[in-house]
């Protein structure tokens, strides 16, 4: 083995302990999203397969991360890597041998023709899961209707990047062949053009519950216990920006150096995008380990009656409800199964109405 290739650079480590770590936590995250199904006595849903997708191509992606790092010399500077460890960092990112054949790598070589693709698979299953937890739970058909065109564009998102990745060279093999005739459109454009559009779509699914939550008849600093759990999302957008820092900082001369701070950002930004999509769902187990003590814990009591202590209020909580069902759905989502509501919804044409009907 070549001397410069017997340690790991520190941008190597980085990227396996980082990776590594967040992968572990979004796995737990998914075991306790199905063990709160479990507790609360719910069948698996679409937007539990979908989670379960986008972890699996979640786990390939970190999986090429290992294979540029271990061998492919990704954090070390391109003066140092070997032109075997180009060969095997191509191999990995192509995820097949066959394509290479004998074709005479170069240092612009296009590293990353599945790497992005199974990145935005996985950035689309999660955000569809979440999406699809928002249909679960919103009947309001504007909402409903929201919901639906961040779906669009997150499925035309995907679709994209397969155009992105197949069709940006011409021909394809001119993608990692720079010996025969052709041509490749700019990837770093189509790369940061993806990321931008990718951030919109994030903020949109962060943003959509938002209006419904702050609705809530709850005290407030449970709805900021919840909001800060739903805003997770917020931090995710943090890592997207990032992320599109680092593609601009890229510096093809030193490849190999500076694509550290992208392997890292985008695979936290899909790794807590699993814990995001998971953390609403798993209010059960807090209810089920710690109690009703917390502020998350919106309901102190396993019986809830919707009998209000005044007459303003009775008028108030009634006519609401029958409104805005939305708001009850947010919250109950997340309740456990053998918490029981009750709340009997009557339409009074005034206060004194309801308390004749009372008398």
């Amino acid at each position: 083995m070549d001397s410069r290739s017997s340690s790991l650079p520190a941008g190597g480590v980085n990227v396996i302990i980082i990776t590594t770590l967040f992968l572990a936590l979004a796995y737990v995250a998914v075991a306790l999203r199905f063990y709160a199904r479990h507790i609360q006595k719910k069948s698996i849903s679409v937007d539990d397969y979908l989670i379960v997708v986008g972890l699996i191509f979640t786990t390939a992606t970190i999986g090429i991360g290992y294979g540029l790092v271990l061998n492919g010399g990704a954090g070390r500077h391109m003066a140092q890597v070997t032109p075997q460890e180009i060969a095997i960092t191509l191999k990995v990112c192509l995820a097949t041998s066959a394509l290479l054949g004998n074709a005479l790598l170069t240092l612009d070589s296009q590293l990353f023709v599945p790497a992005p693709l199974l990145w935005a698979i996985s950035a689309a299953f999660i955000k569809l899961s979440i999406l699809f937890f928002y249909i679960s739970i919103f009947t309001m058909a504007n909402v409903r209707k929201a919901v639906y065109v961040v779906i669009f564009l997150t499925v035309a998102l995907l679709i994209a990047v397969l155009f992105e990745s197949f069709f940006l060279c011409r021909p394809f093999a001119y993608t990692w062949d720079k010996t025969i005739p052709g041509v490749c459109g700019s990837t770093q454009d189509a790369y940061l053009a993806i990321a931008i559009v990718n951030l919109i779509t994030d903020l949109c699914v962060v943003a959509l519950p938002m209006p419904l939550l702050w609705r809530l008849k709850l005290p407030q600093r449970k709805k900021i216990a919840i909001s800060a759990i739903l805003s997770l999302g917020l931090v995710i957008c943090a890592f997207t920006a990032a992320r599109i820092k680092s593609v601009l900082d890229l510096d093809p001369m030193d490849f190999t150096y500076t694509m550290i701070p992208d392997l890292i950002f985008g695979a936290l930004e899909i790794e807590l995008g699993i814990i995001n999509a998971c953390l609403p769902l798993l209010r059960p187990l807090l209810l089920k380990f710690f109690g009703s003590g917390s502020d998350l814990d919106a309901v102190p009591r396993r019986k809830i009656e919707s009998q209000p202590s005044n007459k303003n209020d009775s008028w108030n909580s009634n006519t609401r409800a029958a409104s805005d069902p939305d708001e009850e759905r947010l919250y109950m989502s997340m309740l456990p199964q053998d918490v029981v509501v009750q709340k009997d919804v009557y339409v009074y044409r005034s206060p004194g109405e309801m308390e004749k009907a009372r008398a």
